[in-house]
């Protein structure tokens, strides 16, 4: 199967450009709803009534938008991640959504949907033909084990694996939230660790080794290199390519890449930098490079 190319964004303008193409793509008319026609990059709100806003993804977020006066709903992860590496062709997974408001009142709508409680504890639907997770921004995984402390919405860029997905998009402003050099590191194809603890570690391990098949990562921060390291020394080869063939409908990871990272032994004292260039020198096909 041929994967799309990667062609990240420079901009966080570009980045809602894409957003606005796969939304667009994805509003689906039904006789009891309106086309929305997006024609704004900005996505502007629509006074069309919709009779049955589950039914259209963009309908169905300004409904929880409007209301939630004091809140908002925010774009999380994933989506933004593969729309920042590889445009809407590059997506076709689900989307993260987090909420930040009334969450016991917006339950009660989201039953009435027919959501269901999914095994991390936010609630999954289909809108539009979209499998949608939605969330509680105060009980995220990793706000709720107590590793990151929430202060706020931002507080949910610190509870990723990857850098490549510490980014939020309101849906009342458009506008974005996300760590420090967000865009730089996407335009670059570098990957970093930001938080290495998650609840499914060996489907992390697969989805980061995926990572770099999947979106083409060139460089990697020694935090990253040293993560893969010790997934390699802790599941193997064959423990990946079962729980990769257990999630996704074809398998990429390469027993190449995994060699190299088996290689690395993060556990001595030799700097993850000088085993990365030794194994380098060994795997010349990784065409990865430490920044």
């Amino acid at each position: 199967m041929r994967l799309p190319n990667p062609k990240p964004v420079e901009s966080a303008k570009n980045l809602r450009e894409r957003v606005d193409r796969l939304l667009r793509s994805s509003t689906k008319t039904t006789k009891n709803t309106i086309q929305l026609p997006l024609e704004s990059s900005l996505l502007p709100r629509y006074e069309n009534k919709i009779e049955q806003p589950s039914q259209n993804l963009v309908s169905f977020l300004n409904f929880i938008s409007d209301a939630m006066p004091d809140g908002d709903v925010y774009l999380f992860g994933g989506v933004l991640r593969d729309l920042a590496l590889l445009g809407r062709r590059g997506f076709n997974s689900d989307i993260d959504l987090v909420v930040e408001g009334n969450w016991s009142n917006f339950v009660s709508y989201l039953e009435s949907l027919k959501a269901y409680r999914n095994k991390f504890g936010g609630y999954r639907l289909t809108i539009g033909g979209w499998p949608i997770d939605i969330w509680n921004a105060r009980e995220t995984w990793a706000i709720k084990q107590g590793l990151v402390p929430y202060k706020g919405i931002a507080s949910l860029t610190n509870t990723t694996v990857l850098n490549w997905d510490a980014i939020l998009m309101s849906w009342r402003t458009r506008s974005f939230i996300h760590r420090k050099n967000y865009f730089e590191e996407i335009n670059l194809r570098a990957l970093d660790i930001v938080l290495e603890q998650n609840p499914n570690p060996l489907g992390m391990a697969v989805r980061v080794f995926r990572h770099l098949c999947l979106k083409d990562a060139r460089k990697l921060t020694p935090s990253a290199a040293k993560y893969l390291a010790n997934c390699a020394r802790t599941y193997s080869f064959a423990d990946l390519k079962k729980a990769e063939l257990s999630s996704y409908p074809y398998p990429i990871i390469k027993q190449t890449l995994y060699n190299f990272f088996k290689h690395i032994d993060a556990s001595t004292n030799k700097s993850i930098k000088h085993q990365f260039g030794i194994a380098s020198s060994l795997f010349e096909q990784t065409q990865l490079v430490l920044c």
